[in-house]
Order: C-alpha cells, then sequence, then structure tokens
C-alpha cells in the first residue's frame, strides 16, 4: 500500500514540529521506520498508518542519562504529527 506522506516527507515534518526546540536543523542520524519498532510501546496508538521518526529530546541531554527515546508519529496520509514523546523503551 503507498501512501502520499513519503519517509523523506515525514522526516521533515519531524523537523518542522521541533524545530524551534533544537538548535540543529540536520535530519542525519534520526531514524525512521516504515512500521512500529517492536521496542516502542506507546500507550493509546493512533489507529492510522505512521512513519516512526525518532528524534534527539532537544534538552541538552541527549547521550548522558538512561531514558526512554523520544519518537514522533506523523501520519502516512496527512502527513500531521500524531504524536510526540517516549515511545516506552526506556531499560
Amino acid at each position: 500500500m503507498t501512501f502520499p506522506i513519503t519517509r523523506q516527507k515525514a522526516l521533515e515534518n519531524a523537523l518542522h514540529h521541533i524545530i524551534r526546540r533544537i538548535q540543529s536543523s540536520n535530519v542525519d542520524g534520526w531514524e525512521c521506520y516504515e512500521d512500529q519498532p517492536a521496542n516502542c510501546r506507546i500507550y493509546n496508538m493512533p489507529k492510522e498508518p505512521c512513519w516512526f521518526v525518532y528524534v534527539p529530546w532537544g534538552d541538552g541531554y541527549d547521550g548522558c542519562m538512561l531514558r526512554s527515546s523520544r519518537v514522533i508519529l506523523v501520519s502516512k496520509q496527512t502527513g500531521k504529527i500524531l504524536y510526540d514523546g517516549s515511545a516506552g523503551d526506556e531499560g
């Protein structure tokens, strides 16, 4: 099944969503998954097809502590940000 929102567009939408919180406009190193990763556990997961974009938290502590990854869910149909928060993968 194909969707109007591509992987690149999902990355761009995620970037625009968090650009005010981080100082970099570089998406290199971000991970974008077509399907929900096995260790991604989101409560009240959206029902529509999404891109799963893993991005830095942008609070200056990335990589310095044990915590959950940050994931942004981008609708494959509309490009809308459906979720921005914990991937539930800590530990």
